[in-house]
């Protein structure tokens, strides 16, 4: 691929997620601070790379708000998608000139990582640097590196976040506050031997005992004086992790390959945790003698991690699956029949009357419709359908694999009956009900993208016959091969 086509859709990237030239936030804030805070510089910076300008999404210390991206440093960055340390700019012939590092602000060490987003094709591309600064050289250590890149994977989450719910206040704060419990547990790891958070454990092989360090015990909440309860150690991880760990300790005992995982974990008092287990062999003379590693207690970022993948998968309003995750649900069961010649469908469902309530009532009505709307999808008797909010008054719901024909028709039908909404407001009374266009997949060749045509096809087929029924498309056999019809279904 040439520079000239990279170039475009590294600025068509940019463009989409609408970040550039947009009022400072506290999330990229943190981050930029937290990288000085961490790695010990005078600045630091989330930096976008603009055709013929770099500008600071996120800046601490000396920097103006944007320079020329000529002679800067972080487009290199960008344009290699590679981490960049430079130990003394004015040794480095690609900088000892830059008016950088000649005037203000004086650059001498740079230390840089790519931040990356997701093309419309799936591609991440690097639109700008996570990165710290100094006007004096210093000696880099792989931990700088580590650091940043964790860091930039945080920044790429953030930006991905928001491009997905930038007009959400709640989602907003939210990504704040998980940037500032990340930014403590940062902290906290820097700190982690000391404060207990992370431990060692030593297996020696010969005499098949371990000995643990004190930060060990506090994670089983054992105190040292009991000692290694050596024929229970296994006792403290539930299944399927403790056969997942056995299994890796295994392999790791025949191949020499270390691993890592995380697992789920009780303590001896009973108290859930989630930790991550690290092991490697330790070698004598070229033999192995012992099985070493780390255990941490990383039950908060578990935690968060979890809240922030719910958030990223779920509608706010309705608190049903997003289009994104309806997308990877379908694409997962398209995948788990594709060996059994099974097949599965997809309505999808539009509401009529939707716009009037919302011109009328106001759209305070028209979320509580939107509300309404999916806890009846929720209902006890559509238990094993996959429901979600596709975006405005649109939803999807996706079959149970096994679910014949007759099932699904017969669910529409209901369906149908129970997206009959009538609301009252301001002296007036409003109707809603719900269009269905239903599709399966064995039509669709298994393909999530016609698969959705058709049921697409079906919804609007179905409101050009009329609002408030339901249509499904199926293989006509009287045509020739390939072309579909959509049929109606009874109400």
């Amino acid at each position: 691929m040439s520079n000239q086509l990279r170039e475009a859709q590294r600025q068509q990237a940019l463009a989409e997620i609408a970040l550039l030239d947009t009022p400072p936030e506290q999330e990229f804030d943190a981050l930029a601070q937290l990288a000085k805070r961490m790695l010990g510089t005078g600045m630091s910076s989330i930096t976008l790379i603009a055709p013929e300008r770099q500008w600071f999404k996120a800046r601490c210390g000396p920097l103006a708000p944007e320079t020329a991206r000529a002679q800067a440093f972080c487009p290199v960055v960008v344009d290699t998608e590679v981490p960049l340390i430079v130990a003394d700019a004015c040794l480095d012939p690609r900088f000892a000139e830059s008016p950088f590092v000649t005037g203000s602000p004086n650059i001498r060490y740079y230390a840089g990582v790519p931040v990356r987003v997701r093309q419309s094709n799936g591609e991440r591309i690097a639109v700008g640097t996570l990165c710290v600064l100094d006007d004096a050289p210093r000696e880099p250590t792989p931990a700088d590196l580590d650091v940043l890149e964790t860091l930039a994977c945080l920044a790429e989450a953030l930006i991905e976040a928001r491009s997905i719910a930038l007009r959400a206040a709640e989602a907003a704060e939210e990504l704040r506050l998980a940037v500032e419990r990340l930014e403590r547990e940062r902290r906290q790891f820097k700190q982690a031997e000391r404060m207990a958070e992370m431990g060692s454990y030593r297996y020696d092989i010969e005499k098949r005992s371990t000995t643990w360090s004190d930060g060990v015990f506090a994670i089983h909440e054992r105190p040292p004086s009991d000692g290694v309860p050596n024929g229970e150690i296994m006792d403290h991880f539930p299944e399927p992790d403790r056969t997942a760990f056995l299994t890796a300790v295994m392999r790791t005992l025949d191949t020499g390959e270390p691993f890592e995982m995380d697992a789920d974990f009780f303590t001896a008092k009973g108290n859930a945790r989630r930790v991550r287990c690290s092991c490697e062999i330790e070698l004598a003379r070229g033999k192995p003698v012992a099985l070493i590693g780390l255990i941490q207690d990383i039950t908060e970022r578990h935690g968060l991690e979890q809240r922030l993948l719910h958030q990223a998968r779920t509608d706010d309003l309705t608190q049903l699956a997003n289009r994104a995750e309806f997308h990877r649900v379908l694409d997962a069961q398209l995948r788990e029949i594709r060996s059994t010649e099974g097949e599965v469908a997809v309505l999808l469902i539009d509401l009529d009357g939707f716009k009037s309530v919302n011109d009328r009532l106001g759209h305070a009505a028209g979320d509580d419709i939107l509300r309404r709307v999916a806890e009846r999808l929720r209902a006890p008797c559509y238990t094993g359908f996959f429901p979600a909010r596709l975006g405005g008054d649109e939803f999807a719901v996706l079959g149970p694999t096994g679910c014949n024909r007759a099932e699904m028709g017969a669910m529409a039908r209901r369906l149908l009956h129970d997206l009959e909404i009538v609301v009252k407001g301001q002296g007036q009374i409003a109707r809603v009900t719900g269009t269905i266009g239903l599709a399966w997949s064995r039509e669709a060749a298994q393909d999530r993208d016609v698969l959705l045509r058709h049921a697409d096809a079906a919804l609007y087929a179905a409101k050009r016959t009329q609002k408030g029924t339901a249509q499904t498309y199926v293989v006509a056999s009287d045509q020739l091969a390939g072309h579909l019809v959509a049929r109606p279904l009874t109400r």
